[in-house]
């Protein structure tokens, strides 16, 4: 695409900001510990793959395999520490990785409908959300499903726009997109690619290009055939995980609040229509742009110029599309009570191509509005390195093992936890935990006990965080073990 010397110029900062959000949390990976419950669970997972050389089977423990999720986000984080050793920054890696992906899709969708200045402007939009930047270097699931659901939507609309062998290219990376979004997320993610497809061919009367799609055989081929042997070998070798994975987690978890039957954690049981809540502050930048331009455009140009202003910026199909990408989690989880945060991440993308579309190119070329990019970036970065790591340690048992550590060595020192260890104690020893720490005959023995959140710490704690705090162990005779 050949680009006039105006518009390079208007685009390159948009360029430089986006660079620079992706350098920071690339830098800030390893700035905080590894946090309880979910980072620290999803990591210890990641290193038990390793550590037991199982890559069908993914395991919470040595002795128990995880039903909850298919392993596609866990390869990731488990190959990531084969090749750079087991450590949080090797863990968080994956997530930069697929947060890529998610913009990369993003980018190749909007190609040919927004100019490379909306799109850059996008992007930057997106990876300002704070959800989409947290996820973005988080040991979780979102990252992965993001970048799987972004591309089986985005490749729909290359479908849409696109002929003959085009589209027929299209069409198969959807299927893809489908394999690895049910290799992450199983049916759930398969809903979530979908859903929105489904909203706007039926909104816009796109059924005829939904039927050539899926009388493609090759895309079933490639979604079914990437994706399917994986369930039949985890089903063969764990009997009971598709009917614990699929009937549990994708039917009770949602319709029966506070479930009893997750064999992993325990149920969120939320408001009804908490997921609207979650969206807006998952999204923040997107949502304030709109809530400030819509108004504006409405007073300023009378009516109908919201359709002005999106017929002379992308098109109204393209609205239209983002309308659905947006409202179909919001509808699909409005009536649904065990629901976390990160439930909104799929509605991230559509919100951020709706706030640019409603805003004036001339408005994105100047230094203002890279400028307010800028700033957001600047609090990013007062967080991650100044203020979530202090708050970061206070929920992770790292400190602990590392006080450990330093007091003890040689490493041959007891170490007992008189509560249930929480998943970052069992990464940072290494999963020595598992069998116990018993030490060596004669030397220190150490103690980690739990503390009531707003009692004082024991003055001879070594060190403490939020829950517990470590501790000599007097009281025991090593020698005697």
């Amino acid at each position: 695409m050949n680009l006039s010397k105006d518009m390079r110029l208007s685009v390159r900062p948009w360029l430089w900001v986006l660079a620079l959000i992706l350098l920071l949390r690339l830098l800030s990976l390893a700035t905080m510990p590894l946090t309880d419950h979910t980072e620290a669970r999803y990591a210890e997972i990641a290193r038990l793959m390793v550590q037991l050389g199982d890559w069908v089977s993914p395991h919470i423990t040595p002795d128990e395999v995880f039903w909850a999720k298919p392993p596609l986000s866990t390869w990731s984080q488990a190959l990531s520490m084969q090749v750079f050793k087991v450590s949080e920054w090797a863990a968080r890696l994956p997530a930069v990785g697929w947060s890529l992906m998610s913009l990369g899709a993003l980018a190749w969708m909007l190609r040919g409908s927004l100019s490379c200045l909306q799109i850059a402007a996008v992007l930057t939009v997106l990876s300002l959300s704070p959800l989409f930047f947290i996820s973005a270097g988080a040991v979780m699931t979102d990252a992965t499903l993001g970048a799987c659901v972004m591309l089986v939507q985005a490749a729909w609309w290359r479908v849409l726009n696109s002929e003959g062998r085009a589209r027929q290219r299209a069409a198969r990376i959807l299927g893809f997109g489908m394999a690895l979004a049910l290799l992450t997320k199983g049916p759930a993610a398969a809903v979530l690619a979908l859903l929105p497809i489904l909203i706007h061919a039926g909104w816009r009367k796109h059924w005829a290009v939904v039927l050539a799609v899926l009388r493609d055989p090759s895309v079933w081929l490639i979604c079914l055939g990437l994706s399917l042997p994986w369930y039949i070998l985890a089903e063969i070798k764990t009997p009971g995980f598709l009917q614990y994975f699929v009937l549990g987690e994708h039917v009770m978890r949602f319709l029966q609040p506070g479930w009893k039957g997750d064999r992993y954690g325990f149920a969120h049981a939320q408001p009804l229509g908490i997921i609207w809540v979650y969206t807006v502050v998952a999204a923040l930048p997107a949502v304030l742009l709109l809530l400030a331009r819509l108004p504006l455009l409405r007073w300023r140009q009378g009516s109908g110029s919201l359709k002005r202003a999106l017929q002379a910026s992308g098109g109204v199909e393209l609205a239209c599309y983002a309308l659905c990408i947006v409202l179909a989690p919001l509808l699909l989880f409005s009536a649904a009570r065990n629901l976390i945060f990160t439930y909104a991440m799929t509605a991230l993308p559509g919100l951020a191509w709706l706030a640019v579309m409603v805003l004036p190119e001339r408005a994105l070329s100047g230094a203002k509005a890279w400028g307010l990019a800028l700033l957001w970036t600047a609090l990013y970065a007062w967080a991650f390195f100044f203020k979530l790591p202090e708050v970061g340690q206070q929920h992770s048992d790292k400190p602990l093992i590392d006080a450990y550590r330093v007091a003890c060595p040689a490493q041959d020192c007891a170490l007992r936890y008189e509560a249930k260890p929480p998943y970052s104690a069992f990464f940072y020893t290494g999963g020595k935990l598992y069998t116990g720490l018993p030490g060596r005959p004669g030397a220190p023995a150490f103690k980690v006990v739990p503390v009531e959140k707003k009692s004082s710490r024991p003055s001879d704690a070594l060190v403490c965080n939020k829950e517990q705090c470590l501790l000599r162990d007097d009281g025991v005779a090593t020698g005697s073990r």
